[in-house]
């Protein structure tokens, strides 16, 4: 026993060094990079990109935060959300060079925080953050008493924003259907929801997913236009009514470009659409894509909208923007050739023209295009006879609020959905957080303080369930939800409506069919004693014993679905099937969520038996990767990845006896050669756990 004892020491000091493991145990944080570092050259604001990867085996609130101190100097695009295991999320960390009054070098810590909901389990790392002034010059940042990049409460923007408010049909569109995809990311660049610019019953948000069959599928302008409006208000665009959009503009991918191959328009727009719906950098279709653009660039330093055209201001714009996106450095002679041309095509009062007439158009895309290198569009390399190209933008705002294409024209939604983002020093693709809750009859007003850029919208996001509605033919929807105080439903056999309250899974169902673009019909006829009953989403009916089933945190309901109370952060799992049809699950082991190409992973498939509330492998189940894999008596497949991408993994089984049927799983996501988050200590010190509890467990044994 002495001996072993001894030979105990140094695990018991591991156990001592890493005693924190009962707290995060199950809780991983990945992040990517590990360091973010700001060179600042300007008052322009910068910002990096951040990844936050649940690595764990939980699902999972993350939190990122800075010193009290430093809070001011920068924003996030969010800071608060929820993962799944093996889900991961960007975030667009911004630091405000304006905010600085001491203008110093900083070296300082992000922390992010995971936590499990409803327990004090969690854990926490820290990313290093470099601040570093290259100040070369005396930047200039006031404009007719005013600092750009202007805030959300500055009037220019409450009345651009008031404008598009009051232009808006009982449709919720504002202006079409592409001018309302414009829009709904220039109010969102505001930090505004645009779920909450209503009229009447409907947003701009409904309008635009009501209105999806206007895209021409075959033009990834059109597709990359609505992703674009789509992530801006934060929706799903790989599930739109149970379209993948994104997968339909990758589908465009040919020749290495995308869509037309005469065009370079489609090319610009594709990369920010592709980005803003989480692709990385390093994705092959983006990089070889921004290599075509790059070789099509002019001897003047600008491009065209096609691939023999003469430069312009517009499409030399979007061209940085897109190759910023994609990675390009702001500093490598390609961006400055273009700076340099854009630089060439300011007219003597100091605006961007198009065709020899300066527009809002112009300045508004030209102005962000100097905001994504880095660059302030009020310093004095571009101001001509005192003017600079956001003055001219600004002359072009009418009393209304509205913005006009050119002087003595009228205004128009479109330019003016153009201004905002520009006079924000935003640029596209807009991905901010929603600060400012909107009901349909507030007016916008100055309420909206440059302090609430870097609040959290945490109460929101702690508001929400999960929910997958699973038909057997396939996935019809899966998102987050906001819970709704109440809502109203009709059912459709009586014609009847109901306000219900909004904490049951009925009332979850209904705020995703708005969301997600599907239908559904609700009966009061079946059970009236009991509640509603579901019978067909999507257009799938009830036949016989199959039908609309549910499942919260996977335990099959127990009441109408009206009646089963929720709570926040659950899981709800609505499907097609019957009393017998069971959930599957996929795990991954080992457990890696980045790996190299070449490299072999176990893909297990398991089931949840009701009875014991335990999951078991399931053999014979379809495992979906590239190809379709089945798994052996032990449930698992071995996959060896060859292809350089991020491959989304799932399982499903539907025998033809209803007690071999089962529900499909969710996604998985692996990395295969691309950069996603790296894994956090947490996992190490798993590992470390677990093996010193196998090493002790032996050692006694062995007494």
């Amino acid at each position: 026993m002495r001996r072993l004892m001894k030979s105990l020491i140094p695990l018991l000091f591991l156990i001592m060094l890493f005693s924190s493991i009962k707290t995060v145990f199950g809780v991983g944080i990945g992040v990517n990079p590990s360091q973010l570092e700001y060179i600042v050259t300007s008052n322009s604001i910068i910002q990096k990109d951040l990844w936050v990867f649940n690595t764990g085996d939980t699902l999972t609130q993350y939190t990122l935060y800075f010193d009290a101190q430093y809070q001011p100097l920068f924003f996030f695009s969010i800071n608060n959300f929820l993962l799944n295991p093996g889900e991961n999320r960007k975030v667009t960390v911004v630091y405000d060079p304006t905010k600085d009054s001491n203008k110093i070098n900083l070296n300082i810590n992000l922390y992010v925080k995971g936590a499990v909901a409803n327990s004090n389990i969690e854990a926490g790392m820290i990313v290093n953050v470099k601040v570093i002034y290259q100040l070369s010059e005396t930047t200039t940042t006031s404009l007719a008493g005013k600092a750009f990049p202007f805030k959300p409460s500055d009037p220019e923007i409450v009345n651009a924003l008031n404008y598009l408010r009051n232009v808006q049909d009982s449709s919720g569109g504002i202006g079409g259907f592409s001018i309302s995809c414009w829009t709904v990311m220039a109010i969102a660049s505001a930090g505004y929801d645009p779920h909450n610019f209503r009229k009447n019953s409907y947003s701009i948000v409904d309008y635009v997913i009501n209105n999806r069959n206007q895209i021409d599928q075959a033009k990834a302008t059109d597709l990359s236009k609505f992703i674009l409006a789509l992530t801006a208000a934060h929706e799903n665009p790989k599930n739109i009514g149970g379209i993948d959009y994104v997968a339909l503009l990758e589908a465009t991918f040919r020749n290495n470009q995308f869509g037309d191959e005469t065009m370079l328009n489609d090319d610009f727009w594709s990369i920010m659409a592709l980005r803003s719906a989480g692709a990385s950098e390093s994705d092959f279709k983006i990089q070889t894509a921004a290599s075509f653009i790059k070789n099509h660039q002019n001897s003047d330093g600008g491009w065209s909208w096609n691939v023999d055209g003469a430069s312009d201001v517009d499409d030399t714009s979007a061209a940085i923007i897109a190759l910023i996106s994609a990675g390009e450095s702001n500093q490598s002679p390609l961006i400055l050739n273009a700076l340099n041309y854009l630089k060439n095509q300011l007219g003597p009062n100091g605006g961007f023209t198009y065709m020899g007439e300066v527009n809002t158009a112009s300045n508004a895309w030209g102005i962000m295009a100097l905001v994504a290198a880095g660059v302030n569009p009020t310093s004095s390399d571009w101001i001509k006879n005192g003017k600079s190209p956001v003055d001219i933008l600004l002359s072009f705002q009418n009393s209304d609020g509205s913005f006009s294409y050119a002087q003595g024209q009228s205004g128009s939604a479109w330019w003016t959905a153009y201004a905002i983002p520009a006079l924000l020093g935003k640029f596209y693709p807009i991905q901010e957080s929603f600060t400012i809750q909107l009901t349909t009859t507030t007016t916008l007003t100055s309420f909206y303080t440059s302090s609430t850029q870097s609040s959290t919208t945490q109460t929101a996001t702690k508001n929400q369930v999960y929910i997958r509605i699973e038909d057997a033919s396939g996935t019809v929807w899966r998102g987050w939800i906001e819970i709704p105080s109440s809502t109203t439903i009709t059912c459709y056999n009586s014609g009847k409506s109901y306000v219900i309250p909004g904490d049951n899974v009925l009332a979850v169902l209904n705020e995703a069919s708005k969301l997600g673009g599907f239908t559904y019909t609700v009966s009061d006829q079946w059970y009236p004693d009991l509640g509603f009953y579901v019978d067909s989403i999507n257009g799938h009916k009830a036949e016989g014993v199959y039908g609309w089933l549910y499942r919260v945190n996977y335990v099959s309901g127990n009441t109408a679905i009206n009646n089963f109370k929720i709570n926040p952060l659950d899981e709800i799992l609505i499907y097609w099937g019957t009393e017998k049809t069971k959930p599957l699950k996929v795990e991954i082991q080992p457990l890696k969520l980045e790996i190299n190409t070449g490299e072999s992973l176990t893909i297990i498939v398991k089931y949840r038996d009701d009875s014991t509330g335990e999951w078991y492998p399931l053999p014979g189940a379809i495992v979906h990767v590239n190809d379709s894999y089945i798994t052996d008596n032990e449930g698992k497949v071995n996959v060896t990845f060859n292809e350089r991408k991020v491959y989304h993994i799932y399982a499903e089984k539907w025998g033809s006896a209803s007690d071999d049927q089962y529900i499909r799983s969710d996604i998985v996501y692996i990395g295969v050669g691309v950069p996603i988050p790296e894994f956090s200590s947490i996992l190490l010190l798993t590992f470390i756990a677990l093996t010193i509890a196998c090493v002790l467990t032996r050692r006694v044994r062995s007494c």
